[in-house]
């Protein structure tokens, strides 16, 4: 940031455009020949404090670029007619959204014929291992016939066991049903991939089959803009966790299980200590870990507004509880971390910027 006379900070320049207007910017013709560059009707949707700008572009509604006034003429340049330009982009969000509409269908296809494959080998399977058992028990039929000619007496099957009902034992009344995911709901999955382990982030359920289809709100394809969807099974998902009840913090304990929303996703966290301030509820940081070594055991001072409790679904009752309800016995340690008031900014860049120290 330009510094003014005294070293303070000089107030940003005013962002050159508006809210709704619409810009043309740059934007590359083909993904493997980004030398090959034309003007994209875009649609300005923010402006940030800092003078900067961000832009729909194309009508996409998952292309949404930053952008600056050091990038005029560049990277975006204005239109001087917007009647012209609205026109022009009305027209490529149409597009943008015939196009991403297709993808979903095409996502959804291949999703329904990879469990339609799934269980065609599941019917072979179990109809090769029927016909496995009917030679067996030929054979079985056979030798008892060979020992009835002999003057043995076949065995006689077994009689089966019921209860005073008259039937096999059945489960009692009352029996929790496990929830059901359907389509249109919002999830959130727990991630297993390396790098991604005891996250939870937010997706839209697509398809409902053996397994569920899933499309991320903030994961994507790795060189792409396209929301990464997935093919997962049922337990990797959770209903989207209830807001945190007022004050849940006072009373938090060290050790306590948390979730810290960082880098678009929220992280299975354990509270350590009071980092600023007298007590947590009135704490304006407070210092955290990853559980299971996460970060590699690093402590890290965050802002309490970008924590949640630790939530655990429970999928059969259908009910939300904390983890470890009973864990962090011991009162978090105080300050002592050499981190005054004033020592820390406040929320800036958003959750990925949130953790300190990683």
């Amino acid at each position: 940031a330009a510094k003014g006379r005294g070293g303070a900070a000089l107030p940003a320049a005013p962002c050159p455009v508006l809210v709704g207007e619409i810009l043309e910017v740059e934007v590359a013709e083909e993904e493997d020949q980004p030398e090959k560059v034309s003007w994209a009707p875009s649609e300005v949707r923010e402006v940030l404090p800092s003078g900067r700008f961000v832009a729909c572009v194309n009508g996409d509604e998952d292309f949404l670029e930053e952008y600056g006034p050091e990038d005029e003429h560049k990277e975006w340049r204005k239109v001087a007619d917007q009647k012209a330009a609205k026109i022009a982009y009305a027209k490529a969000y149409e597009t943008a959204k015939e196009k991403a509409a297709a993808t979903l269908a095409e996502e959804v296809a291949a999703a329904e014929e990879a469990a339609r494959l799934q269980v065609e080998a599941e019917a072979r399977a179990a109809a090769e291992a029927e016909a496995g058992s009917g030679t067996d028990a030929a054979e079985d039929g056979s030798k008892a016939e060979c020992g009835s000619e002999g003057g043995s007496e076949a065995p006689q099957p077994k009689k089966r066991k019921v209860t005073a009902s008259g039937a096999a034992p059945r489960p009692p009344p009352g029996v929790l049903a496990p929830h059901k995911f359907g389509f249109g709901m919002a999830v959130e999955v727990a991630g297993e991939n390396e790098g991604y382990e005891h996250s939870w982030y937010s997706a839209e359920v697509l398809k409902v089959a053996a397994k569920l289809l899933v499309r991320y709100d903030s994961l994507f394809e790795e060189d792409s803009r396209r929301p990464l969807t997935e093919s997962l099974d049922p337990a990797r998902l959770r209903p989207v966790p209830p807001n945190p009840p007022n004050g849940w913090l006072k009373g938090a304990t060290a050790g306590q299980p948390m979730e810290l929303q960082h880098d678009d996703g929220w992280w299975e966290v354990e509270l350590v200590a009071v980092a600023d301030g007298e007590d947590v509820a009135s704490a304006t940081h407070l210092t955290v870990k990853g559980v299971d070594g996460l970060w590699d055991g690093a402590e890290v001072v965050v802002d309490p507004a970008l924590l949640r409790p630790g939530w655990q679904w429970n999928g059969k009752a259908q009910s939300w509880a904390t983890r470890g309800a009973d864990a962090g016995k011991s009162k978090p340690r105080g300050g002592g971390r050499g981190r005054g008031r004033g020592g820390h900014g406040g929320r800036s860049g958003g959750a990925a910027g949130a953790v300190q120290g990683i």
